[in-house]
């Protein structure tokens, strides 16, 4: 096991001081028409969130520890800050951008970002956030100044370049790999995924693809930050005024042509015995890692049908309240990685995907989001997403969860399915 790693901003000192000033933006803002070609971190969600610019405060850690070694370097952060807030709303003020990466032994770092400025809507109201370390921040003379307008959309010039890991009777035999070894009581469920390395004919604009996902998929949680972009409908842990929210997805079913099933397959669907164990797994999970850390908690009565384009999950909501001092990274750490992403028990399953998956998963299915001063935030699941790897390239990232009865064939259909928002956001078009 490797030792946790704290590798701070060389531009901070550790003794910084951040100051940090919020002002309100009278005007309405239409946020995605305002995601710059230098965009350094956003989240995004039926129109609002936040929008960043700039790096005035960073860490980066590694190893087991990482979620805590990262959320107290912010917290001795934040414990110095001087804030002048004027609209004190919920993601105003000082906040952390972040991004963790999905194992302790991941040779890609996890961070945790302070921006030099955030534009940023809650529930209609606009406003600024700029941040100096040691130093006041300067206003600028109009928000425009840092936040132009989103770079002007064009089709692509040419098809993409893919290629998977595998061919699809590798990947399928993977599975059947997995499913044995489930049969055989080496686990009871497992999430293996399959990577596609994407070249694209021009030079890849993460404020593009931000603004196409958000536009598309308006009510999944989009996100970026450092090599990960995506469009996550998975909340992992959700923070506010002593509660969690999480809402916890597992069990999958493409539907034709970015549309939806009809309501016999949808039923069928509800109903089916492999869905819903799947789908049982990670909320037992959740439920299970959430019981330190919380007390009254709230599970849906019966999982529901989240309806995406191309795409259906049995979801549940799972709330809680926090016991005192329980920060929102406190319950992405404990909750990661969830039987959604990983499998039942953790343990084992993790050791099967490492052995069937050749990759590191860098920052697929770990936690990416936000937290503030006082350590509420949201945390989702990377999902629906691909790293970032060069000026033309990236590498895409999806899978499913495995059980005794799974398929192999619709088991890959379901990855190449999940693909698909990705796809479309680096085509610039409808074709995926």
């Amino acid at each position: 096991m490797s030792a946790p790693l704290t590798l701070p901003d060389p531009s901070a000192p550790a003794t910084a001081t951040p100051l940090v000033r919020t002002v309100r933006i009278e005007e309405p803002v239409d946020l995605l028409g305002h995601v710059p070609a230098g965009v350094s971190g956003a989240w995004l969600r039926h129109g609002q969130g936040l929008v960043a610019v700039g790096r005035a405060w960073s860490v980066r850690t590694t190893g087991p520890d990482r979620f805590a070694a990262a959320s107290a370097a912010f917290r001795d952060l934040a414990s110095r800050a001087r804030v002048d807030d004027e609209v004190r709303v919920r993601t105003s003020g000082l906040i952390a951008l972040g991004s963790f990466s999905y194992a302790g032994a991941s040779e890609r770092p996890s961070t945790l970002l302070v921006p030099r400025a955030l534009l940023g809507v809650h529930d209609g109201e606009a406003f600024l956030t700029v941040v100096g370390i040691d130093e006041e921040p300067e206003l600028p003379a109009s928000w425009r100044d840092l936040f132009p307008s989103s770079p002007v959309d064009l089709p692509a010039a040419s098809p993409l370049e893919l290629e998977a890991d595998h061919t699809p009777d590798e990947y399928q035999a993977l599975v059947q790999q997995a499913v044995d070894e489930i049969r055989s009581g080496a686990a009871e469920k497992v999430v293996l995924s399959e990577r596609t390395s994407v070249r694209t004919p021009e030079p890849l604009s993460p404020a593009l693809l931000l603004t196409r996902l958000a536009r598309a998929y308006p009510s999944t949680w989009v996100y970026h930050l450092e090599d990960v972009i995506g469009a996550s409908p998975e909340m992992l842990a959700q923070t506010e005024d002593g509660r969690v929210f999480s809402r916890v997805l597992a069990g999958s079913r493409p539907a034709a042509d970015d549309g939806e099933l009809d309501e016999a397959d949808r039923r069928a669907f509800r109903a089916d015995r492999k869905e819903r164990s799947e789908h049982a797994y990670a909320v037992d999970s959740v439920v299970e890692r959430l019981e330190d850390l919380a007390a009254e908690i709230e599970v849906s009565a019966e999982p529901f049908v989240l309806r995406l384009p191309g795409l259906e999950h049995l979801a549940s909501d799972v709330s809680a309240r926090l016991h005192e001092g329980v920060t929102s990274l406190d319950v992405a750490a404990r909750l990661h990685p969830s039987a959604a992403v990983s499998g039942t028990p953790r343990e084992q399953a993790d050791e099967i995907i490492a052995r069937l998956e050749p990759h590191d998963r860098g920052g697929y299915a770990a936690p990416v989001g936000w937290m503030d001063a006082s350590g509420d935030g949201q945390w989702a699941i990377a999902l629906r997403m691909a790293h970032l790897t060069g000026d033309r390239s990236a590498v895409l990232q999806a899978g499913g969860g495995l059980v005794a009865a799974s398929d192999p064939v619709s088991e890959h259909a379901e990855a190449l399915a999940k693909c698909r928002p990705m796809l479309r956001s680096l085509r610039g078009d409808a074709e995926a």
